[in-house]
């Protein structure tokens, strides 16, 4: 699939100060926004569970309310959230699940609304190369600046409809993250040696298992969320779950030639699939080639870039 990239100017618009309020700011990716936020000359408040006694004063007097909250809070959050605030204010999720929070935005406030999906967790360093996903609500003039900020940070952003973006995270977040927890799973069940099977491994399984140790490092609770936001992801995962039962009966009945065919169906699928892409970040053939034949120092650093990219989002 082809990015659309959301048109800003990559230039933040300086010597105004925004009063902005995190909603879940003392949170990790509370923290992360609130110190990117501040570090360019903003008035930031971070607005815990208990702080509802003030919310006419940090909700009221925002410029801008960024929700930031578990997955399965946040709308509850924005409808008692939402009388606090003025129609001046603008108000803006930043949950891995959009349809919802943006639709309640829309519902019970009556200013500016857009829904931000940041595409990494809290532990990368800041902003600069991170993809974050737009899905407009209404009066998007009031984001500029947050969208230009975005960018000046050296920010990614993509622009989808709050429908697209949770069909593509069923794939990018909650499919993927059930395939890598049953892994690990299943590792933990056999009680694999991992330190030994380190020592004979390929650098694309050290890959994998510092993948995992990342993914396990994470909240338990947040990957559960993640695989669990909706209906759609549910199914998903069952469906998932039923080809490797699929497969695995072929592997079972050596099947070789089942197998075959399998692999070179879907082998073809990708080969159409990505046919319109003129260079690809990360093929197949690159990620082995890479892995195989480059320096010590460069498997190093894409092993860096590539296990920060798994970290949970919300």
């Amino acid at each position: 699939m082809l990015r659309h990239k959301f048109m800003v100017s990559k230039k933040e618009n300086e010597g105004e100060t925004r009063r902005i309020t995190i909603i879940g700011g003392k949170g990790k990716m509370g923290q992360f926004f609130a110190r990117e936020l501040s570090a360019s000359g903003h008035q930031v408040d971070a607005f815990g569970n208990q702080d509802w006694h003030l919310a006419d004063k940090l909700l009221g007097n925002a410029d801008l309310v960024l929700v930031s909250v578990p997955i399965e809070k946040t709308v509850e959050v924005i409808k008692r959230a939402a009388p606090y605030l003025k129609p001046t204010t603008a108000i803006a999720d930043i949950t891995s699940v959009k349809a919802e929070p943006v639709q309640a935005m829309l519902e019970h406030h009556k200013g500016a609304v857009m829904g931000l999906h940041p595409m990494f967790g809290p532990k990368v360093e800041s902003f600069a190369q991170q993809i974050v996903v737009v899905c407009r609500g209404r009066n998007d003039a009031q984001f500029t600046w947050l969208l230009d900020f975005f960018a000046a940070k050296g920010s990614n952003l993509v622009e989808s409809t709050a429908k697209e973006h949770d069909k593509m995270m069923v794939i990018i977040q909650a499919i993927r993250h059930f395939a890598r927890f049953s892994l690990g799973v299943f590792l933990a069940e056999e009680n694999i040696d991992i330190q030994r099977s380190l020592l004979m491994a390929s650098p694309t399984y050290r890959q994998e298992i510092d993948i995992l140790q990342r993914l396990f490092a994470q909240s338990s609770h947040l990957c559960a969320d993640i695989m669990l936001a909706t209906e759609e992801r549910c199914e998903m995962i069952v469906s998932l779950a039923e080809t490797y039962s699929r497969l695995a009966q072929l592997v079972a009945n050596k099947d070789r030639e089942a197998l075959i065919k399998e692999f070179e169906s879907t082998q073809g699928f990708f080969d159409k699939a990505l046919a319109s892409e003129n260079k690809l970040e990360q093929t197949v053939e690159d990620y082995l080639i890479r892995d195989s034949f480059t320096s010590k120092e460069t498997q190093m650093e894409v092993k860096k870039d590539d296990s920060e990219s798994i970290l949970l989002t919300t």
